[in-house]
């Protein structure tokens, strides 16, 4: 009878163990490469609710003009916004811009709320796409990543 008892928990131990050793491999999947793209959305949808141009233009790499950004989220602001798809850092792809400025490019997805600013009321999802570049160098070499050429699409709900 002992015997079997610890036969059993050895089993289970074996079992634990063996599932624990599974669930880092499994959970072990590169969340660090969404902790900038992530930082980056977050301060921009905080600066588009908080209607803050400043902050706004800290977010992207060719902000509008701050009457167009006040004209495009007088409506609505995003809140919840989270990067669901990055490219890996190490697969950006270097390119050239109009002055000769050299980045780097990532294909970045995300998911939002859209909130109406006039009742409050969440009415929808966004769904969205944008270039993620960082300069090389430039004036702008040293902000870090930015968001460039965003796409949003509305799911009503």
């Amino acid at each position: 009878m002992m015997y079997h008892m610890r036969k059993s928990v050895a089993h289970l131990y074996l079992f634990m163990v063996t599932l624990g050793i599974l669930s880092i491999f499994i959970s072990c999947k590169d969340e660090s490469r969404f902790v900038e793209p992530n930082y980056v959305l977050r301060k921009w949808a905080s600066a588009i609710q908080q209607m803050n141009y400043r902050e706004y233009a800290e977010c992207e790499a060719h902000p509008k003009s701050e009457a167009v950004f006040r004209e495009m989220y007088r409506e609505y602001f995003l809140v919840d916004l989270m990067a669901t798809e990055i490219d890996a850092p190490e697969s950006a792809e270097e390119l050239k811009d109009a002055e000769g400025r050299r980045y780097l490019r990532r294909q970045l997805e995300f998911e939002a709320a859209a909130v109406s600013r006039k009742g409050g009321k969440q009415n929808g999802l966004i769904r969205g796409s944008a270039e993620f570049i960082k300069y090389i160098d430039g004036r702008r070499a040293k902000e870090g990543w930015l968001l460039s050429n965003r796409t949003l699409i509305h799911v009503p709900r």
